[in-house]
């Protein structure tokens, strides 16, 4: 099966730069021919759930559309039997639509420390979401002291989250 990435994008400082973030990735999956989805969430605090809920619901949806029989020939219900008890074998993350997930966002600094706490809320669920389910994450959500070096940063970070998780993927492909 073809890899296919989730891109969650923030849209908090959407048009400065998250939204060039976007272009970046969707440049590169084009260019490397993988299919991807995105998917938009306010702001980068809410990218971990979305990701969590897109592991949960994805892989439910994916079990839903091959567990039904309905209107369907013997010979596409014995498939699906046969799907079903291969799905049932598998870990959680290897039912999942998405191969891996790409976390497009910023935290600009501000006149108090709160860019530091939830920095570390993000980047702590996203390592605990993708060890609980072993599937890769790749973190581009950074933290600038202001709007300007935000968008110096913001297409470097983008690059390195990509080959972070082209690697990561590559990694858990050996494995299997």
């Amino acid at each position: 099966m073809k890899p296919k990435i989730k891109i969650v994008v923030s849209e908090y400082h959407y048009n400065d730069v998250t939204e060039r973030m976007l272009d970046t990735a969707k440049e590169h999956y084009v260019n490397s021919n993988l299919n991807f989805d995105v998917s938009h969430v306010p702001g980068s605090f809410e990218i971990p759930f979305e990701i969590a809920r897109s592991i949960k619901e994805d892989t439910i949806r994916n079990e839903d559309s091959i567990g039904s029989f309905k209107q369907k020939g013997i010979k596409e219900i014995r498939d699906n039997i046969v799907q079903m008890a291969k799905l049932s074998q598998l870990n959680l993350d290897t039912q999942s639509i998405f191969s891996g997930y790409l976390a497009l966002g910023c935290v600009i600094k501000g006149k108090t420390i709160n860019h530091e706490a939830i920095s570390t809320s993000i980047f702590t669920n996203l390592q605990r979401i993708s060890i609980e389910n072993v599937i890769p994450i790749g973190n581009a959500i950074f933290n600038a002291n202001n709007l300007k070096e935000a968008k110096e940063k913001c297409i470097n970070c983008t690059s390195h989250a990509i080959n972070t998780l082209s690697i990561l993927m590559n990694l858990k492909n050996e494995k299997k």
